[in-house]
C-alpha cells in the first residue's frame, strides 16, 4: 500500500471516528453483554504490582523482576515506555546547563557534564542509548529516536530479559483500590484490561482518548473492545507490595490518600492551587513526502499559533524541523521525520501543539466525586482541546514551509507512534497527583540547589536515586504562578531520597517518577527520562526486598544501608565527581 492510499484510509478513520462519537452519545455503543458487570478474575501470584505507562513504571518494573520479584506491570497503552514511547517525547532531556558566576561569566560547574558521565546513568537505560543506531538529526538532545525503532530495538529485549518474573498487562487501567481494615495497606486493585475487536484500525487507536478513554475504563464489552475485570491481590495472607508509578496519580486518587496537585502557594507549604500547574502537549511526527498527500480535515479553528520566542528568527520554520527531527539529517529535505513537541511563548501570546490554556486533572474535589466511577480524574475538555492545538499547529505549520517544500507534501506520519489518528497514543504530562512521604516528607527545590562551590545538592542520608536538570516549567495561561516560580531555577547535580519514594500513609506502596514525594518546583527538575529511570529503578528493587523480607516502607527507611547497597547494583546512588575534579583549576 502507498502513502497517499495510507493517508487516504486515514481521512476515512477520521470520519469514522465521527460516526463512532455520535454513537457514544446515543448509547448505541456500550454494554453489549448485558446483564450485571462482571465479575473480577483474581490473581494472587505477584510480589509486586506497578500500576504504570510512564516511564519510572518500566524501569521499575525491570529492576523488580530482576531482583527476583514476581512483578506485573500494568500498561495503560500497548506500548511500555511512557514518554519515551507512548507519549512521543523520543528526545532524550539531559542536563544541558552550566553554572557562571552572574558578574563575570566564568564557568563555576558544568552540570550537564557531570550528569552526562556515563559512571552517573543507569545502566540499562544507559545502554539502550549507546545501542541506538537510526537516531535522527536534532539539536535539542544527543538522542532523538524514531519510538517504533527504540521499542523493539531497545526496550523489548530489556523487557525479554527480565524473564518469567515480569507479566506485561497492555492496555490495562486502574479502576479501584482496596485498603486494609487499619487502612495502612493497600490490600487490592482492581483494573481493567481491554482486548480490540479484529475489526478496529491500529489496534483502537483510531480514536483519540478524550473520545474513548470512557470505553478503556469501563467493565463491560462494548463494540470496539472485549474487557477483562482484574482483581490484585494477596496470597495466602501476604500482602503483595504496590507501586504508584501512573502518569496521573491514580492509586494515589484511587486510596483516598493525601496528595499534593499543583502548584504550591508559598514554597516548602503543602497548601496548593490545585488546578494551576503546568501545561499540556500532544505530540506527534511529520514527513515530508515528495508527491502531495491527503490531509486530515482541519477541525475547529485553533488561536494563538506561531513560531513563539523564534518569531523573529528568519530560519524558524528549519529551526523547529530539525529541533526534535527523529529521521534525516542536514537541512530539511525529503524523507526527514520530524517530532513536533513545540512550546508555548506566554509574552509573545503564540506557540505551537503545547495546551496552556487549561489543567489536564480535575480539582481535588471532583476527583474525590469521580472515584466511584473513576476514569482517569481527567478534564476531558482539556484533553479534547489539546488534541485538537495538536492538528491545528500541524496545518498551521506545514502551511509555513519553505518554497522548495508544498504543504501539501507534509503530512502527518501516524505510524511512527502506533496510532491511525496521527498523534501520539497519550498526551505527554509534565505534572500530576503528588506523594506525601513518610514523616510529612515533601522533597523541596532548595535541596537540588545551592552554590556551585557545593557541587552536588543536599546528600540526604537515604538517597537512593540520581538526577540533574534545571527546573522547567511551561505554565497555564490565565492562572497567575506564585513569583517564586517565575524565575530561571537552576540546580546542581542532585539526589532522590527514599522518603520521598514513599506516602506516609501506607505501609505497602512506594511512588515513582512524577508521582514521587516533590514539591510542583523539584517536579519542575525531576520529570525528564534518565531520573524517572532511576527513580523507577530504585523503587522496584526496594520493593522486591520488601516482598522478599515482609518489610513495611517504615522499616525500609529505618535500615536504609542495607537497602542502599541493594539498590547500587542497578543504579548509582552517588554522584561520580571524578571528571568535575580533574578539570577543576
Amino acid at each position: 500500500m502507498n502513502r497517499n492510499q495510507e493517508n487516504a484510509n486515514w481521512i476515512i478513520v477520521q470520519r469514522l471516528q465521527k460516526l463512532i462519537v455520535a454513537a457514544l452519545l446515543l448509547g448505541i455503543v456500550g454494554n453489549t453483554a448485558g446483564g450485571a458487570t462482571p465479575e473480577p478474575t483474581e490473581t494472587h501470584e505477584f510480589d509486586v504490582i506497578i500500576a504504570g505507562g510512564s516511564t519510572a513504571a518500566f524501569a521499575a518494573a525491570l529492576s523488580s523482576a530482576k531482583s527476583g520479584a514476581r512483578t506485573a506491570l500494568l500498561e495503560p497503552t500497548d506500548w511500555v515506555g511512557g514518554q519515551l514511547t507512548s507519549s512521543g517525547v523520543p528526545a532524550i532531556d539531559e542536563a544541558w546547563h552550566k553554572i557562571t558566576d552572574k558578574e563575570t561569566g566564568e564557568q563555576l560547574l558544568n552540570v550537564s557534564q557531570i550528569a552526562r558521565d556515563p559512571k552517573n546513568i543507569t545502566g540499562n537505560f544507559l545502554q539502550t542509548l549507546t545501542g541506538l543506531d537510526e537516531c535522527g538529526d536534532c539539536w535539542v538532545s544527543r538522542f532523538c529516536f524514531r519510538p517504533t525503532i527504540y521499542l523493539e530495538k531497545q526496550l523489548m529485549p530489556l523487557q525479554e530479559a527480565a524473564g518469567e518474573n515480569l507479566v506485561v498487562f497492555h492496555e490495562t487501567v486502574v479502576k479501584s483500590v482496596t485498603l486494609d481494615e487499619q487502612g495502612k495497606k493497600i490490600r487490592s486493585l482492581i483494573a481493567i484490561q481491554r482486548s480490540p475487536r479484529s475489526s478496529l484500525v491500529a489496534r483502537g487507536y483510531d480514536l483519540l482518548p478524550s473520545q474513548d478513554l470512557a470505553d478503556w475504563y469501563s467493565p463491560d464489552d462494548s463494540q470496539r473492545f472485549t474487557k477483562r475485570v482484574l482483581k490484585f491481590c494477596a496470597s495466602a495472607g501476604k500482602m503483595p507490595v504496590f507501586i504508584e508509578a501512573t502518569e496521573w496519580g491514580e492509586v494515589l486518587a484511587l486510596s483516598g490518600a493525601d496528595y499534593l496537585q499543583g502548584a504550591e502557594i508559598e514554597e516548602q507549604k503543602k497548601d496548593c492551587l490545585d488546578t494551576a500547574g503546568q501545561s499540556t502537549v500532544y505530540c506527534f511526527v511529520q514527513e515530508i513526502h515528495d508527491t502531495a498527500q491527503t490531509q486530515p480535515e482541519a477541525g475547529q479553528e485553533v488561536e494563538h499559533l506561531g513560531y513563539g520566542d523564534y518569531q523573529e528568527k528568519p530560519n524558524a520554520w528549519d529551526l523547529i524541523w530539525t529541533y526534535r527531527r527523529i529521521g534525516g539529517e542536514g537541512p530539511p529535505a525529503v524523507g526527514d521525520l520530524c517530532l513536533q513537541n513545540w512550546g508555548y511563548s506566554p509574552s509573545r501570546e503564540q506557540g505551537g501543539n503545547d495546551y496552556p490554556f487549561g489543567y489536564l486533572f480535575l480539582s481535588k474535589d471532583k476527583t474525590a466525586a469521580s472515584v466511584d466511577d473513576w476514569r482517569g480524574g481527567i478534564n476531558l475538555e482539556t484533553l479534547a482541546a489539546a488534541e485538537a492545538r495538536a492538528y491545528g499547529w500541524h496545518h498551521w505549520f506545514r502551511k509555513q514551509a519553505p518554497e522548495k517544500f508544498s504543504p501539501e507534501n507534509i503530512a502527518l506520519n501516524g505510524r511512527e507512534l502506533g496510532t491511525a489518528h496521527g498523534l501520539a497514543k497519550l498526551p505527554y504530562i509534565r505534572d500530576t497527583r503528588r506523594s506525601i512521604g513518610l514523616d510529612d516528607f515533601v522533597l523541596q527545590f532548595a535541596s537540588l540547589t545551592g552554590p556551585a562551590s557545593q557541587v552536588t545538592g543536599e546528600k540526604f542520608p537515604d538517597r537512593i536515586a540520581l538526577g540533574a536538570y534545571a527546573a522547567d516549567i511551561h505554565p497555564l495561561t490565565g492562572k497567575i504562578l506564585p513569583e517564586y516560580l517565575k524565575e530561571a531555577h537552576d540546580t546542581l547535580p542532585f539526589y532522590i531520597p527514599f522518603r520521598a519514594l514513599t506516602h506516609y500513609q501506607f505501609e505497602n506502596l512506594l511512588v515513582a517518577g512524577k508521582t514521587m514525594s516533590q514539591s510542583f518546583l523539584a517536579n519542575s527538575a525531576t520529570r525528564l527520562h534518565p531520573i524517572e529511570w532511576s527513580t523507577g529503578t530504585a523503587a522496584g528493587v526496594v520493593a522486591a526486598d520488601m516482598a522478599k523480607e515482609g518489610k513495611t516502607t517504615r522499616e525500609q527507611f529505618e535500615s536504609i544501608e542495607r537497602v542502599q547497597k541493594l539498590v547500587k547494583q542497578r543504579t548509582p546512588i552517588d554522584w561520580d565527581l571524578t571528571k568535575h575534579q580533574a578539570n577543576t583549576p
